[in-house]
């Protein structure tokens, strides 16, 4: 099994509770101002929870969002399900995503849901199949290399809903990902419950353009958060890719 059909489990959701509706809230409203999703078709490929797929709905979009992890989708459509018109959910492998060829307006993968593979052709190969599906616009939101190497920190623990989580993190240089281990420990009696792990590639900026414009598509536009800052390579935590089919590099 591999780790990301593991990884995003029921605790996923208690590990990551932060990431809320708010901040997905915030980077839409950086990436896509004003009304500029309303009647948008509108891919959410790793869409976990919903909490893209909430804030897209209540700006107008019209909204899909594809899943490999059963409890995720569950928790999205309990999320999703007091809204009038329920955004809809799939389950499905974003490698061979079951939609035709640009039946979406713009596609979104936020909070690194491109790096999760073992190889280059594989990463090219989802490349590739994200274009396929995406009539317009695409947007990567990636970890900025620079900071996570430098801020990276290698042991941490954590209380949340009754366990104990210690996470354990490392950078690997071929290829090039960050790890993180965590194991989970009942609170009373110490016991081991669980562990987890991740491995997500870190990808320089000229390697996301060299993969997507090898399929067509251009950077538009590279924010540092998502707040809409410019992106610093030095300084800025994130890398959120605005990618355009056939656009220009643009600021």
């Amino acid at each position: 099994m591999s780790w990301f059909e593991k990884a995003f489990g029921r605790r996923y959701l208690e590990l990551y509770r932060h990431r809320d509706a708010t901040e997905a809230d915030r980077a839409l409203r950086s990436l896509f101002p004003d009304h500029a999703l309303a009647g948008r078709s509108v891919l959410d490929v790793g869409c976990g929870p919903g909490r893209y797929l909430r804030v897209l709905y209540e700006r107008g979009a019209d909204a899909v969002g594809v899943d490999l992890s059963s409890d995720l989708l569950t928790r999205a459509r309990e999320v999703l399900s007091p809204l009038q018109r329920s955004p809809r959910l799939v389950r499905g492998d974003m490698r061979a995503l079951p939609f035709g060829s640009r039946r979406f307006d713009l596609t979104l993968c936020m909070f690194t849901t491109f790096g999760y593979f073992e190889t280059r052709s594989a990463h090219a190969a989802l490349a590739r199949e994200l274009a396929r599906v995406t009539g317009a616009v695409l947007i990567l939101d990636l970890p900025n290399p620079t900071v996570v190497e430098r801020d990276l920190v290698a042991e941490s623990r954590r209380e949340i809903s009754g366990v104990r989580a210690e996470e354990r993190r490392w950078i690997e240089s071929d290829p090039h990902r960050v790890c993180k281990t965590v194991r989970i420990y009942d609170l009373a009696t110490d016991r081991l419950l669980e562990e987890l792990e991740e491995r997500v590639h870190l990808f320089e900026v000229d390697e996301i353009e060299s993969y997507f414009g090898d399929v067509g598509f251009r950077v538009e536009t590279l924010l540092g958060d998502y707040d809409g800052e410019a992106f610093d390579p030095h300084q800025s935590p994130r890398c959120l890719f605005r990618l355009r089919r056939g656009g220009p590099r643009g600021g």
